[in-house]
């Protein structure tokens, strides 16, 4: 019964959160879309309408902009240092997890359009995902990026999916995922919680990766679940 109170409590903070939130980040366009619409004063209906019409696409992509700086700044200053953990759903570690998820989530339609790029990267530095020199990262499905650390010269391929948390029981278990350097990650693959790959690893799209599997340097992994299949020369 607790749970449930706290749970409806906590879910009706999100909904006000997420309208004010949004609406913060719309300010800059909205100034921007009133601005042309009082200099376009006085001119052609057609020419108004172009004008406007070109502001509200502008405002749009400066709402996206916008979402993805307010986000980061907040994920800057709260995201924790957490390692592996098992907790009650009804804990303070689980309450500051689910709040970094919503601000994560708050985000991810921006980064969805954005990626890849260096605002998507700028964006996940700043949420604690530590990513590697010459990497390339071409998903927005990076779940709790301060639990994801990727190498060096390794590319995350599009739609990847990768979740350092998962639900056991009445508990979140939190588990960190690392991904070495010269790594390939296929289109689509899924790496789950716990998951340590090693250097000049080969992940093939779609496989999907067991919790807390360590794959050695060098190997190629393919499949559902994924396996072994080769050792890279």
């Amino acid at each position: 019964m607790l749970w449930k109170i706290t749970q409806n409590v906590l879910t009706t903070i999100v909904v006000l959160y997420t309208g004010i939130h949004w609406g913060l980040a719309s300010v800059p366009g909205l100034y921007f879309v009133l601005s042309v619409f009082e200099l376009t004063n006085g001119d052609l209906l057609y020419y108004r309408a172009l004008y406007i019409g070109i502001s509200l696409g502008i405002a749009y992509v400066m709402w996206m902009l916008s979402t993805i700086l307010i986000t980061s700044i907040l994920g800057f200053i709260f995201k924790p240092s957490i390692g592996s953990v098992r907790v009650p759903f009804l804990s303070l570690t689980s309450i500051r997890w689910g709040f970094l998820n919503v601000l994560d989530r708050l985000a991810k339609p921006s980064v969805h359009h954005m990626v890849p790029s260096w605002i998507t990267d700028f964006y996940y530095r700043a949420m604690g995902c530590k990513i590697g020199k010459s990497s390339f990262v071409s998903s927005d499905r990076i779940n709790d990026p301060y639990m994801v650390t990727i190498g060096d010269n390794s590319i995350i391929g599009s739609k990847v999916i990768i979740t350092p948390h998962l639900a056991e029981k009445n508990d979140l278990v939190l588990s960190p995922v690392t991904i070495g350097d010269n790594c390939l990650i296929g289109l689509g693959a899924q790496i789950n919680p716990g998951c340590i790959i090693g250097d000049d690893v080969v992940i093939a799209s779609r496989a999907i990766v067991p919790k807390y599997t360590t794959i050695p340097n060098g190997e190629v992994w393919a499949g559902i679940p994924a396996k072994r299949i080769k050792k890279k020369q």
